[in-house]
């Protein structure tokens, strides 16, 4: 594991000279291991996987939603901060003084909610979280979480304050992912897949069964020259069924007295090619 470049970016920003520095240091090192493996005959046999956990993203103090703001009162709410944050409630019998405005997680979503025109952050609910981040089942995640747009922070209170950490922050989706060795294609460039892939990768790349996990086995056959692993769709357990509709005549007339009618046309395939308008 490197502390860096991740150190700096949270210092210096992700568009700075410290960062550069940083990129260049770790450059040394990574250079220090390939030539190791070469000096051991060994720069064509080893699989190597160089990965990030986050990519990072520039913001400014400036560029920040203030919970405060919305509902007043948060006293009685733990609050995380950052490019995600998360809510969760001290005590779910608090009452609200009378002279300012609070509520409960549960009714926190809805308050927010389009509070403000413009607004950069967007609360969920536990259960309402949008499926496809698979963040909703587990009892450690808080009652409320809040999604924030690209380059802004969520803050408990509205500050002024200048911090090296929040200076110049944070996290966006797509991260690092460099590959090299005998198990994978060469100089390939594949599309963005999430992190949670990577365990049953690294047991494909070793040649061991990877234990139950919430990624996808197979996802990534695509990056090794020889798949492990072949996935399988379960096996339905009915056939398709027949569509039950077998002429567009009408077998009832349901009391209607129209006096006009459409005549249809089909061909041998059943698919109408043109219809009129007949008149009794």
């Amino acid at each position: 594991y490197l502390e860096e470049p991740d150190s700096s970016g949270h210092s210096y920003g992700p568009v700075s000279g410290g960062l550069i520095l940083a990129l260049q240091g770790v450059d040394r090192v990574i250079g220090q291991l390939m030539n190791g493996l070469k000096q051991l005959n060994l720069h064509q046999c080893v699989n190597i996987i160089i990965v990030a956990d986050h990519g990072m993203e520039e913001t400014s103090c400036e560029r920040k939603e203030a919970l405060q703001n919305f509902i007043g009162d948060v006293s009685h709410l733990y609050v995380s901060e950052g490019p995600f944050g998360r809510i969760r409630a001290k005590n779910t019998t608090h009452t609200c003084k009378s002279n300012t405005m609070c509520v409960t997680c549960v009714l926190l979503a809805a308050v927010v909610q389009c509070k403000q025109p413009e607004q950069q952050i967007k609360p969920y609910l536990k259960h309402h979280l949008p499926k496809r981040f698979h963040y909703a089942s587990n009892r450690r995640i808080e009652d409320v979480s809040v999604l924030v747009n690209p380059r802004w922070l969520f803050e408990r209170y509205h500050t002024h304050t200048h911090t090296l950490i929040l200076n110049e922050l944070l996290c966006l989706s797509q991260a690092s992912f460099l590959s090299l060795g005998p198990k994978f294609h060469f100089q390939t460039e594949v599309e963005p897949f999430s992190n949670i892939e990577l365990y049953n990768l690294m047991c494909d790349v070793l040649e061991i069964t990877p234990f139950h996990n919430n990624g996808t086995h197979g996802s990534l056959n695509h990056l090794l020259r020889k798949s492990v692993y072949s996935p399988s769709h379960p096996t339905e357990q009915s056939g398709p069924e027949q569509c039950p509709i077998t002429s567009l005549e009408p077998t009832h007339t349901l009391g209607c007295s129209c006096t006009s009618k459409f005549a249809v046309e089909m061909n041998t395939e059943g698919e109408v090619c043109s219809h009129t308008l007949e008149s009794s």
